[in-house]
């Protein structure tokens, strides 16, 4: 069914998360498929995962840096809401991991913007024994530089408002991440997707969502569909060593750019370094503990659940193992360097042949910007020219502005063009063109060293 033939509002799916619980695998899917999905009636709003993200910013009243040039998210939230509410699709889906962390007026807000179309939640799930050391290495991503022994007795041990523990129980808390939501939504429209235990069909947990939203799994192509790749021990902790290296005045958004979405997630996965982070065994007793506490309270509350809640609990104990030797933490680099430097290559390649491009369209313009600035410079090519165009708008029908005048030459022979045609360079001698900015040396770095240009 493409469309509600009533024409009344969609559903809203609010996928809210939680983080490492499979968030990734499926919000790759479903924008990979997104034309597929708007075919069967679910419309995935602001038409990428990044306009999604800057609503979840603008709902959650984060502020953004100064200098940051991503762009302003101010009202993106309110944007996305008026686009599913005008839509004429049967079902849309907003799905970010981070709108766990809404607090009880934030949700109450995106509830209300949304009226009156009906409103499900969706927050997904996975077992602590495998969250944990996950969640460590995301914190890790994210400029964290405690390791996992320090980390996760912050988390386990430590007040909640710790820096650790308060981010980690903000989106992780089920109980409390979901009465912040059933304020405002009944319970049986707040639905709790489990994530299956490794080793499961990938797909299974597409078709968990996909059935929950209304739509036929096998419609999708699952051939692009990514998980977020897991970093071993020796990765993370490569990473751990780089942010403890890093300018600490360096601003977040340039972390995010380069280290996170170029290290993090592109060159340190699949570098083949050994060693995946274990939950130690001092620590299991007390995550099935907390585990059967979570599900307890899933099912009193009357919850609809997608899935099997006894995956939820912990699986199989991966064995412990030490912390990775600084031998293998120097070949990581080693292999890291490599791998940078080949994306280096790639992209020297790809800025050449940009420039080249540019330089053959500057080319082939040149000639007609010359024949453009000459009849300027001349009274009677001029009013031939603009008598032309007067008669085109007349047969369009739309009244000719004043004849205006042309401009004053440049010289006395009125032959000379001026320097940004006649350089090529936009203003820039030839020599000149494509060096750095006389400012380069205040662009934000992450390295506290001087760099050598």
């Amino acid at each position: 069914m493409p469309a509600d033939p009533t024409g009344a509002p969609p559903t809203v799916y609010l996928h809210i998360g939680a983080p490492k619980s499979g968030t990734t695998f499926l919000q790759g899917l479903l924008w990979h498929n997104a034309g597929t999905l708007r075919e069967h009636g679910v419309l995935m709003p602001g038409g990428s995962f990044a306009a999604q993200v800057r609503a979840t910013r603008d709902l959650r009243g984060l502020v953004r840096e100064p200098d940051d040039p991503a762009p302003d998210w101010t009202g993106a939230w309110d944007l996305i809401a008026s686009r599913i509410k005008e839509s004429d699709a049967r079902v849309a889906v907003v799905s970010n991991e981070v709108i766990s962390a809404a607090d009880a007026e934030q949700a109450g807000r995106a509830v209300r913007s949304l009226e009156p179309a009906e409103v499900h939640v969706v927050y997904s799930a996975r077992d602590l024994a495998g969250l944990l050391p996950s969640e460590w290495q995301e914190y890790v991503k994210h400029r964290f530089h405690y390791d996992f022994g320090h980390w996760l007795g912050e988390v386990v041990d430590g007040p909640p408002d710790d820096a650790a523990a308060a981010w980690f129980w903000r989106v992780h808390d089920i109980p409390e991440v979901l009465a912040r939501w059933s304020a405002h939504v009944p319970p049986e429209r707040v639905h709790v997707l489990t994530m299956p235990r490794p080793g499961a069909p990938r797909e299974l947990l597409w078709e968990r969502f996909a059935g929950l939203i209304g739509v036929d799994p096998a419609i999708a192509d699952l051939s692009e569909a990514r998980a977020n790749a897991a970093l071993s021990w020796t990765e993370t902790e490569l990473l751990r060593r780089i942010n403890g290296a890093a300018r600490e005045d360096a601003p977040m958004w340039l972390y995010h750019r380069l280290v996170t979405d170029v290290l993090a997630l592109r060159v340190l996965p699949g570098q083949g370094a050994p060693g995946r982070v274990p939950l130690p065994g001092d620590r299991r007793d007390w995550a099935a503990t907390r585990a059967r506490e979570l599900v307890e309270s899933i099912r009193s509350a009357g919850y609809d659940v997608v899935g099997d809640l006894d995956e939820l609990l912990p699986g199989d104990a991966v064995p412990d193992a030490a912390p990775p030797a600084d031998g293998a933490l120097v070949d990581a680099a080693a292999h890291t360097i490599l791998a940078l430097l080949d994306r280096i290559s790639m992209l020297r390649e790809d800025v050449g042949e940009l420039r080249r491009q540019r330089a053959e369209q500057e080319r082939t313009a040149l000639p007609k910007l010359m024949a453009r600035h000459l009849s300027e410079r001349n009274q009677a090519v001029w009013k031939m020219r603009v008598g032309y165009w007067h008669m085109v708008e007349r047969i369009k029908g739309i009244e000719p502005p004043p004849l205006p005048e042309p401009a004053a030459p440049a010289s006395a022979s009125g032959g000379e063009a001026p320097a940004d045609v006649a350089t090529g360079t936009d203003g820039q001698d030839g020599e000149g063109a494509g060096e750095a900015p006389a400012d380069e040396a205040a662009r934000p770095t992450l390295s506290s060293r001087t760099t050598v240009r």
